[in-house]
């Protein structure tokens, strides 16, 4: 029982759907402004929502993830789950995703679908033909904050979703670029275009250093487009960014000197990290 546990768990990639899901509950909570249960319900959808995209992307992709060392052992290219099994657990993520919005009203589940959408139809198929296309892919990320804020009965036109989703969007880009330079070899193995043959590595360092950088300068922001409103945290938030930035120039010049293999899953991780440390700046400053 363990183990298909484990393979729906790897199926729908829950270590990644939570994660989104917590970004659809701060822009619920961001025009609501507390905490919330009925947050916690849009958090539900937009995570099994993000559980069918990432279902369906790995039976899209099912004859790519068997050529790779780092997906080959994923339920479809390894047999533990087959096309029946695969359609059914796709089916169930999307519906009780698409169940738990509802309530919420159709703008709600317009969003939590905009995301599979775009996933699945633009970002997904686009891998195939560009190296760049994490730029599109990018906007995956920006989306379920939108699900959320909007499911709470805020407007598209509230700069303050603009601002959120703008720093959601900026982080995906290193973050990408990170796995590309990590698993390179395994996407070139498959047949997907990548970074590497367009740009030097060092040359991918020096342009992440950009992304990051700007992903912490937008953090800055904010408190002044009233995101966090708190004075305290503003000061918590200012001190992390600047702390961050730091890290960034520092680390950027070790994986110069002494190449990147030794420094990635730290960038990666630290990095991933700063995002959660902000969300829960988020969360507290609606206490």
């Amino acid at each position: 029982m363990k183990y298909v546990i484990s393979h729906i768990r790897t199926f729908g990639k829950f270590s990644i759907s939570l994660p989104v899901a917590l970004t659809a509950y701060t822009g619920y909570i961001l025009f609501d402004g507390q905490l919330s249960f009925f947050g916690l319900l849009v958090a539900v959808g937009i995570f099994f929502l993000s559980a069918g995209a990432s279902a369906l992307n790995q039976l899209q992709e099912k004859k790519y993830d068997a050529m790779m060392q780092r997906t080959n052992d994923r339920p479809l290219p390894s047999g533990n789950f087959g096309l029946s099994e695969a359609l059914s657990l796709i089916i169930l993520f999307l519906v009780l995703g698409t169940l738990a919005l509802m309530p919420f009203g159709w703008k709600a589940v317009f969003w939590g679908w905009m995301g599979v959408f775009w996933y699945n139809l633009i970002y997904t198929p686009m891998k195939r033909w560009s190296a760049f296309s994490v730029f599109p892919g990018a906007i995956v990320g920006a989306i379920p904050p939108i699900a959320g804020w909007m499911a709470a009965g805020g407007s598209i036109l509230d700069v303050r979703i603009h601002f959120l989703a703008l720093f959601f969007f900026l982080g995906q880009m290193p973050h990408f670029w990170l796995l590309v330079l990590k698993y390179g070899k395994d996407y070139k193995r498959a047949g997907f275009p990548v970074i590497t043959d367009v740009l030097s590595k060092e040359q991918i360092n020096r342009i992440n250093l950009i992304w990051f950088l700007a992903t912490f300068i937008s953090a800055l922001f904010l408190p002044i487009f009233n995101v966090i409103t708190n004075r305290p945290l503003t000061w918590v938030i200012g001190v992390s960014t600047i702390i961050m930035m730091a890290w960034s120039v520092r680390i950027t010049m070790q994986v110069q000197k002494d190449g990147q293999s030794i420094h990635l899953r730290k960038m990666f991780m630290y990095f991933n990290s700063f995002y959660l440390w902000v969300m829960i700046l988020i969360y507290a400053d609606q206490i």
